[in-house]
């Protein structure tokens, strides 16, 4: 039939890589190889603890990580190439601000340098206000960790229009920040989704964490105390989405509080969804925010909780990153 070159019936060769560095070893024969680089996504950020009148709140959720693929001619790479899997961000503690952001996964170097990058953390806020997002890594750089300015931290470049827009960034910028009213974590295409934040100077303005077309979900935003009040947490962002908040489910506030859920985990055409946020309570010490799913899944904020009885919940883990290798 014209048009068609040849066929292909069967992939020779497949390695998976989910941590640390590799040696990738060319299979004799190939003829192609193509490769799959997923960022490991950022750590939700810690809650806040304080007296049981005190308001107590809940933080927000890590980016996820982006989805990078190329498809090289075997002749253009060594014999050997070098492959990185980035780490999933860790959570931040009680009472600190010390989350991380999400690890890049590369593979080969030079003209042939393929990488996922990895998504910001979620930001600790110690005066019940405002707490960013983490941004999602794009295909050009890492989502910045979260900020208490005037927005979330940034999504990865390529640069886009900004939230709430029809058009978007590669990596969807994180929710939250004192000039924001109540934004969700942006959504992205191979990007990750922004984590949820909160926005105003109130603890009531919340957002969910973004979804992303093919990379990460961001996390979602901890639960909080207003000093009368429960406020409840938000989900994590789904890969394989658009729609913010549904990923994986948010905990409760409660004087028994519960955790977020973990993200679901990803398939070879998505990547890992965002943990929901963790629940907070007055009575008791907060809930954990749930972890992201792997690959490059944003953790979820932990939830507010009483000081005296042992803090507030940590932040989630970010998804672990993670590098595909397919030779034929």
């Amino acid at each position: 039939m014209a048009g068609i070159i040849n066929s292909v019936n069967e992939v020779t060769d497949v390695q998976i890589y989910t941590g640390g560095t590799n040696t990738w070893t060319k299979p004799t024969g190939c003829k192609f190889v193509y490769v799959v680089c997923v960022g490991g996504g950022g750590g939700g950020g810690g809650g806040q603890s304080a007296a049981a009148a005190s308001a107590k709140a809940g933080n927000a959720g890590g980016g996820g990580g982006a989805i990078a693929t190329r498809l090289y001619t075997a002749s253009d790479l060594s014999t050997t190439e070098t492959v990185v899997v980035g780490a999933g961000g860790s959570g931040g503690s009680s009472n600190t601000d010390n989350a991380t952001s999400g690890g890049n996964s590369t593979f080969s170097s030079g003209n042939n340098l393929l990488t996922g990058f990895g998504g910001g953390s979620g930001k600790y806020n110690s005066n019940a206000a405002t707490s960013g997002g983490g941004g999602g890594g794009g295909t050009a750089s890492a989502g910045s960790a979260g900020t208490q300015a005037t927005s979330g931290g940034a999504g990865g470049n390529p640069a886009g229009a900004t939230r709430g827009s029809a058009a978007f960034a590669i990596g969807g910028q994180g929710g939250g920040g004192s000039a924001v009213a109540n934004t969700d974590g942006a959504y992205a295409e191979f990007g990750g989704g922004g984590g949820a934040g909160r926005g105003g100077l109130t603890l009531t303005t919340t957002s969910s964490g973004g979804g992303s077309l093919y990379g990460g979900g961001g996390g979602g935003l901890g639960g909080s105390w207003s000093g009368s009040t429960y406020i409840q947490p938000t989900n994590g962002g789904a890969s394989g989405s658009y729609t913010g908040g549904t990923g994986g489910l948010a905990g409760t506030s409660a004087d028994s509080p519960t955790s977020g859920q973990t993200g679901s985990n990803g398939t070879s055409g998505i990547c890992g969804s965002g943990g929901g946020g963790g629940g907070a309570s007055t009575t008791t010490v907060g809930a954990k925010g749930g972890n992201g799913g792997t690959p490059g899944g944003g953790g979820g904020g932990g939830g507010g909780g009483l000081s005296t009885a042992g803090g507030a919940g940590v932040g989630g883990d970010g998804g672990r990153g993670e590098v595909r290798v397919y030779s034929w």
